[in-house]
């Protein structure tokens, strides 16, 4: 079922475009990134941004178009990318022939893992060329938007020990927070999964996936403060992001996929 399954997303136009919008745009971010850096120049290492502050995670490029459409358009991606498909098999009636010939379990645990790997595995790819690109383009530069000049102070505030250490370790942050955002994308793709099992439909599915998504992002424990390297935010708002994050996600996916897998849809 598996290779069925990824078979017939090669073959969808949708899919298609979708992965390669979450492909090329933190590419293209790197663009708006280097067009900044031209009007400073090459010149000078303090003048060059630093590798990782350009990459796209670090957010740092005007106008921040990249993060507003790949982070805060997170849901309505990750469903056109392959989870809604679910509500279309259950309209031509796929889905009950599907559940015939292979066991309720496999079914929605399949289902639950690409929407998981499927997400997951473009964004690995995307964000770790993104790094790669940044690090030929901007080797040798020092500047972390003017934060290098404050780091004796920053040193002396033990709330901002994380962005200290960060900056002293530029390389080895972006490596863990490509993983942290590829972890956070992953979960998030199975629970627009598991809310379409709950809601097959399209008017309730995106709103309750947007909903769900943008709530987390707004709140006081913003799910960016771990996902972002190089912010002013430290454990203290990290920790409690990171444990309201997987907390609401396990019990959106327990719901749906247990509920689907105890249903009598046949």
């Amino acid at each position: 079922m598996l290779r069925f399954e990824i078979s017939k997303l090669l073959k969808n136009r949708r899919f298609i475009f979708f992965a390669i919008l979450i492909i090329l745009v933190p590419e293209m971010d790197l663009l708006i990134q280097l067009k900044n850096q031209f009007e400073v120049g090459f010149d000078t290492a303090s003048y060059i941004t630093n590798p990782a502050m350009a990459s796209f995670l670090a957010g740092n490029s005007i106008g921040h178009y990249g993060q507003m459409i790949l982070i805060w358009l997170l849901p309505v991606i990750l469903l056109n990318l392959y989870t809604d498909q679910h509500v279309s098999e259950i309209k031509n009636g796929y889905q009950n022939a599907t559940l015939i010939r292979e066991s309720r379990k496999k079914v929605y645990q399949t289902k639950l893992a690409l929407s998981a790997i499927i997400p997951g595995l473009l964004v690995f790819i995307s964000l770790l060329l993104n790094f790669v690109i940044a690090l030929l383009v901007w080797h040798g530069g020092k500047d972390f938007s003017g934060m290098e000049d404050e780091l004796q102070q920053l040193k002396a505030v033990k709330s901002f020990q994380l962005l200290v250490f960060q900056m002293k370790h530029p390389y080895g942050t972006m490596v863990i927070y490509i993983f942290i955002f590829t972890i956070t994308v992953a979960i998030f793709g199975m629970v627009t999964q598991a809310i379409v099992f709950m809601f097959p439909n399209y008017y309730i599915a995106y709103p309750f996936a947007f909903l769900l998504w943008i709530v987390q992002i707004m709140s006081p424990y913003s799910s960016t403060y771990f996902m972002q390297p190089f912010i002013e935010y430290g454990l203290r708002f990290i920790i409690p992001a990171i444990i309201i994050y997987l907390s609401s996600s396990l019990i959106v996916i327990g719901i749906g996929y247990f509920r689907q897998v105890k249903a009598d849809v046949l």
